[in-house]
């Protein structure tokens, strides 16, 4: 007896230690507030968000790892979701960083932010339903022209998909390249060889009416602040599409097995059909862009996308994105 009760004591701390970091919620028109909560103690993360806290979620995740459950609840809130770090020279200014986040305003000058709305974001890849943990993206360093922070954190940002935020003031220069490595740990490094300090956070935005938006700024976008290394809305001079490049093969590499191989072809295949459309001279390239996106093939790729996406909205939603879609391929024929 003694034996048998040992045995069942050790499988359950077994079970207990596996669940460790992996998040469950079952939860029926909760409020955001209690769904954060719960998948913060359960993650043992920092989860913010500029959507309203009262929110009632639906939401049924079960022993997964902190980054799926943060997708699933974007998606019922119709936002977006990255995970990053806060950085800046003091504590003080870290949770400035936060705060700044939270508000989810674009317009503050105080801070530059690398990822978030421009080339970081959450998700996982092209035809895989995996949800990549941007932390765990391998970054692979490359020579840095000025060897100051801020251009280290664009390039850490597009190559791993990575969010930061750092005080504009804040760029010292960073004694020795960085090691790169996995983008979580390279990124304390690097701000600890600046005498920094970070924090790390899972950040989700929801759209939300500005009053103060330039209508004609940015594009028709609003005032995005300064324009940064991969960082809002950053300069077309900035994007570099080997960095992204190797931002898409390293989140291959974090697939599970049985998917990498398919997910390599596709990737290489859409690779090369943008190479060839870059290629072409400006009057040719916006006629093959429109063939590209009327093409059949595109458009299923693209709808199977929006349905694993869609998945993890309301039903009104997905009812709603389904009718449009219905009415949009109506309309392509109509004028083919």
């Amino acid at each position: 007896m003694l034996g048998i009760a040992g045995v069942l004591a050790a499988l359950l701390i077994w079970n207990w230690i596996a669940g460790w970091g992996l998040v469950t919620v079952h939860a029926q028109s909760q409020p955001l507030a209690k769904i954060i909560s719960s998948i913060e103690r359960q993650g043992g993360i920092k989860l913010i968000t500029n959507a309203d806290l009262t929110t009632p979620v639906t939401m049924d995740v079960d022993r997964v790892p902190p980054a799926e459950a943060v997708d699933v609840l974007a998606g019922w809130l119709e936002g977006s979701w990255s995970v990053g770090y806060a950085v800046g020279p003091s504590k003080i200014d870290v949770l400035a960083g936060i705060a700044a986040l939270q508000e989810g305003n674009r317009r503050n000058r105080d801070f530059v932010r690398f990822g978030f709305g421009g080339f970081g974001g959450g998700g996982g890849v092209e035809g895989s339903d995996t949800v990549i943990d941007a932390r765990r993206v391998s970054w692979k360093v490359s020579p840095s022209d000025d060897q100051q922070l801020q251009s280290y954190l664009g390039q850490l940002s597009m190559k791993t998909g990575l969010m930061a935020i750092a005080p504009q003031a804040w760029n010292p220069a960073i004694p020795e390249t960085p090691r790169g490595g996995e983008a979580a740990s390279a990124i304390k490094s690097l701000v600890r060889s600046a005498k920094g300090e970070s924090q790390e956070l899972f950040v989700i935005r929801v759209q939300t009416e500005d009053p103060n938006r330039t209508a004609n700024a940015d594009g028709g976008g609003g005032d995005r602040g300064p324009r940064t290394e991969g960082g809002f809305g950053g300069g077309r001079g900035n994007f570099n599409p080997e960095w992204i490049a190797e931002r898409a093969e390293a989140r291959i590499a974090l697939l599970p097995a049985d998917e990498r191989e398919q997910a390599k072809k596709d990737f290489d295949t859409m690779r090369d059909t943008w190479q060839k459309i870059r290629a072409l001279p400006e009057a040719e390239r916006r006629a093959a862009m429109e063939k590209l996106m009327s093409d059949p093939a595109v458009q299923d790729r693209m709808m199977e996308r929006q349905m694993s996406r869609d998945a993890k909205r309301s039903p009104e939603k997905r009812a709603e994105r389904f009718r449009q879609y219905l009415q949009n391929k109506q309309q392509m024929k109509s004028s083919s």
